[in-house]
């Protein structure tokens, strides 16, 4: 980018079996000339720029060392595509829009694609099933906590029904991958 006007920030709340909107919404902020600096879990950081226009990637790798890493990046880079940024196993990638290209996957095979959604899946799984042990253990003390103190009792039970809710919103994800699978094999 040859000239920046400012930097934006901008929250999103949006959830893993989504990822393809927020791919969608990166690719037509960029249309309006707002770029990808910082992905965040909730903030985003853009910077201002109208001259050029991208489209929007992601992939989901929990690559930990270096070494790797840069040969996965280096894989995408060999393919056309910029690095933007990572967070929490999410990597961003993107490259400028050509006119007249509808769409510009990074993966071009199903198998590839399955992997991708698989390995999503299986973060989804570990992730419920790390917290259902956890939540047992909770909800066994606000039995033993609820005749000796109601405020502990009470933070207690917000914590589980906060558990319960993060169980079902990944078994949730999880069943939506599965079903992204399922369609994927299915062809």
């Amino acid at each position: 980018m040859t000239h920046v006007d400012q930097f934006v920030a901008r929250t999103r709340v949006s959830f893993v079996w989504n990822y393809e909107r927020d791919e969608e919404w990166l690719t037509s902020l960029s249309a309006q000339g707002q770029h990808l600096v910082k992905p965040g879990t909730f903030r985003y950081r853009f910077e201002q720029d109208a001259s050029v226009r991208y489209v929007y990637r992601l992939d989901y790798h929990q690559i930990k060392e270096k070494g790797q890493l840069d040969a996965y990046y280096a894989l995408f880079e060999d393919m056309g595509w910029e690095h933007v940024g990572s967070n929490m196993g999410w990597h961003y990638f993107r490259k400028p829009c050509v006119e007249g290209e509808t769409s510009t996957p990074i993966y071009t095979d199903r198998s590839s694609l399955i992997q991708l959604l698989k390995r999503v899946q299986l973060m989804l799984i570990v992730l419920a099933f790390a917290n259902v042990p956890i939540m047992f253990v909770n909800i066994f003390n606000v039995w033993n906590w609820n005749d000796r103190s109601q405020t502990i009792s009470g933070v207690i039970t917000s914590v589980v029904v906060l558990q319960v809710l993060v169980v079902i919103l990944l078994s949730y994800g999880s069943v939506c991958f599965q079903r992204k699978i399922r369609r994927l094999a299915g062809h």
